[in-house]
Order: structure tokens, then C-alpha cells, then sequence
């Protein structure tokens, strides 16, 4: 019998519990371990789980003999903490966005690589057997030429979830498109087969933060067609989100897949692991134990982050960015 995979979480004060649970779900794998700056959240989530809590990442690394971690701390330090992870030869999850510049993720994607470890990063939002069949669809050409892709994330933040923390800061968070509509940024690119340039425009309206709270971004895909991404956290009585994809001979909207003129019930192909974040962490350790890479490593997570930089460039210079040129745009992302 293979021993269990050896889990802990870095950043258990909030969504590392979402993680906590799910790793208690998966038959290969034993939750060990939890690490938050706060003391009373690290002896918080020891309590609860059962397991042994800490104050410093780094000393529970050494600690545990670990197999793997899933980063959910603040964005703007992902990369730092999954690298002590990776140079301690612990394979790692990373919540999104694997962080908040492209020149960290890229080192990071480098140094995971270097010591062959399992880097992933977290968008669970892929893993519904409704979104895995549309993509399926897309590639098989069932809904012909992709003309557009389309994702509205319309939420309300109040101004407390700006104050104090780390949130809507550039160093450490990013604004709406980094944060909330990262997820559907990389739905978009997904199933669409890939965003090659943006136009943006980004404003500060409804909080007193320092990154965006609503954006608009028209996108060209690199199969030819147009698409946008409207987003925003400054609005209420309209919470939702909604990715759209609309061909040539059918579309899909979030619920509903059509060919032609006819709605359809599709057989719908389930993710391989399962659905959610639950389906995407036992993909992650799946990969581990098989010696493969996850549906989503470091190099697919880097895609969303790269797109919202290029969004950041284009409203700063107020002009079409294709995401290729993002590297040597940096002062403007």
C-alpha cells in the first residue's frame, strides 16, 4: 500500500480551509499540517483539523516531511512561498493568480522545473463537466468558427474589503481583473483557444483603493475572432458571472449549449478527477503520485495573468497590447 501524500497548507485564516477540506476528501492524501502569520489562526486551524499549526511556512516545511502545500496567502506572494516550497522538493498548489508579475511567476515556473517538482496553480472554475464539454466541443469544431468569447463578472465589494489589507493593492493584489476575474479571464482564453491581443479600459470608481474596481477589455482571439471581459466589484443587484462562447454553428452560455438554431442536451464529459476545487486538488496529487503534469500547471496558469497585464498596459498607454508584448511593457502592468 503507497503511503499517503503528506499535505499542509500555507495561509489557513481564510480559503486554505476550502483546501483543508478538500484534502480531507482525497483517499490519497493526509492533511498534516497549517501555517498562517496569526497565531491564533494557526492554533485555530490545528484545533479543527486535528493537526500541528504554525507560525513560520519555512519551519513547517522543514518540519514535516511534506509531499505537497497549497498556497493561499495573499497574491502578491505566491511565488515567494511556493519557491521555498519547490527548493525544499515539496511539489505545490498555488491559489490564483500564481502571482502578481510576470517576472516572479516566470522564476517560479523555472525553478519548479529545475528540481522536478509539480507546480499547479488553482482555476476550479474549468472543472465542471458543463465547461470541460464546451471546451471538448471547441476543439472537436462542433460550434464551427469561435467568432465570439465573452465573461461578465458583475460583483459589490464593500469599501472594508479595500481597508487595511492587502486587497486592491498593485504589490499584493491587483484590481478586479486580477482578483475576482481571473477565474473567467482564464475560461475565456480556454475555451476560445487563446486571447492574442486586448484593448482596455480600467477606472477607479465606487472605492478609495489603489488598482481598478471596474474594466472593460475587448479581446482579439488567436483563432480569429473577438471577444470581451467586463468586470467589476462596485456594483449591486446584479451579482453574477457568465463566460459565453458563440460559433459559427452553435454557442454555449453558462447553462445552456446550442447547435444551430436548437437548444441540446449534450452528454456531458465529466473533468477526469472531479469537479470543482475538490476535482482540481485531486488532479494535483493524482499528478504527483503518477509522475505527470495537472490539467493546470505553471505554464497554463501563467496564460490569465499575462492576458490582465496586457489589459493593465493597454489602459495605461491607451492603446491595443497583444499579450506577447507584455515582457517588455513592464513599467506599465
Amino acid at each position: 500500500m503507497t503511503d499517503p501524500t503528506r499535505y499542509g497548507i500555507v495561509g489557513v485564516g481564510g480559503f486554505g480551509r476550502n483546501h483543508a477540506d478538500c484534502v480531507e476528501q482525497v483517499a490519497d492524501a493526509e492533511l498534516v499540517a497549517g501555517a498562517a502569520k496569526s497565531d491564533a489562526s494557526a492554533r485555530a486551524f490545528a484545533d479543527d483539523y486535528g493537526v500541528t499549526g504554525y507560525t513560520d511556512h519555512v519551519e513547517m516545511l522543514e518540519s514535516e516531511s511534506l509531499d505537497a502545500v497549497s498556497v493561499c496567502t495573499p497574491s502578491g506572494t505566491h511565488a515567494a512561498i511556493a519557491t521555498d516550497a519547490i527548493e525544499r522538493g515539496v511539489n505545490a498548489l498555488v491559489e490564483k493568480p500564481l502571482d502578481v508579475y510576470l517576472d516572479r511567476i516566470d522564476e517560479l515556473i523555472e525553478t519548479a522545473d529545475e528540481h522536478g517538482v509539480v507546480l499547479a496553480g488553482v482555476f476550479q472554475r474549468r472543472f465542471t463537466a458543463e465547461r470541460w464539454t464546451a471546451r471538448e466541443w471547441v476543439e472537436e469544431g462542433r460550434f464551427g468558427d469561435v467568432i465570439l468569447a465573452d465573461a461578465a463578472v458583475k460583483y459589490h465589494r464593500p469599501q472594508s474589503y479595500y481597508d487595511g489589507g492587502w486587497h486592491g493593492q498593485r504589490d499584493l493584489d491587483g484590481g478586479v481583473l486580477l482578483q475576482q476575474a481571473s477565474h473567467f479571464v482564464d475560461l475565456v482564453e480556454w475555451l476560445s483557444g487563446g486571447i492574442e491581443s486586448v484593448d482596455a479600459t480600467t477606472d477607479t470608481i465606487a472605492h478609495d483603493m489603489e488598482c481598478e474596481d471596474v474594466a472593460v477589455v475587448t479581446v482579439s482571439l488567436e483563432d480569429g475572432g473577438y471577444g470581451s471581459i467586463r468586470a467589476t466589484t462596485a456594483v449591486k443587484g446584479a451579482d453574477r458571472e457568465q463566460v459565453e462562447i458563440n460559433g459559427t454553428e452553435g454557442s454555449y452560455t453558462s447553462g445552456q449549449f446550442a447547435v444551430g438554431d436548437e437548444t441540446v442536451e449534450p452528454d456531458l464529459v465529466e473533468p477526469p478527477c472531479g469537479t470543482g476545487l475538490e476535482g482540481q486538488l485531486r488532479d494535483f496529487v493524482a499528478a504527483i503520485r503518477d509522475g505527470r503534469d495537472p490539467v493546470v500547471d505553471g505554464h497554463e496558469a501563467r496564460r490569465a495573468v499575462e492576458v490582465v497585464l496586457a489589459a493593465y498596459a493597454s489602459a495605461s498607454l491607451d492603446r491595443e497590447v497583444r499579450v506577447d508584448e507584455v515582457r517588455d511593457l513592464a513599467d506599465h502592468t
